[in-house]
């Protein structure tokens, strides 16, 4: 199952949306860089290729580079 959640940045005013598995929705919202992180809606279809995207954003944003994260969400 995936999940939508809204989320914003340290020292970001701005609010993003991405798609995440639930257990990357529990990693997400405990970085240090997250400082708001919600479930917007609930996921149902295949997206592989995104999740692995994913996985990679959450790799760099443990060191703090939210670049690639960025790039997989949304302004919301």
């Amino acid at each position: 199952m995936a999940f939508k959640v809204k989320y914003r940045f340290k020292e970001d005013k701005k609010s993003y949306s991405c798609v995440l598995t639930y257990q990357q929705y529990k990693n997400f919202k405990e970085l240090p860089i997250v400082v708001e992180c919600e479930v917007v809606k609930k996921n149902q279809k295949n997206f592989e290729e995104y999740k692995k995207d994913m996985e990679r954003a959450l790799e760099l944003a443990v060191h703090n580079d939210k670049s690639h994260i960025r790039k997989l969400s949304e302004n919301v």
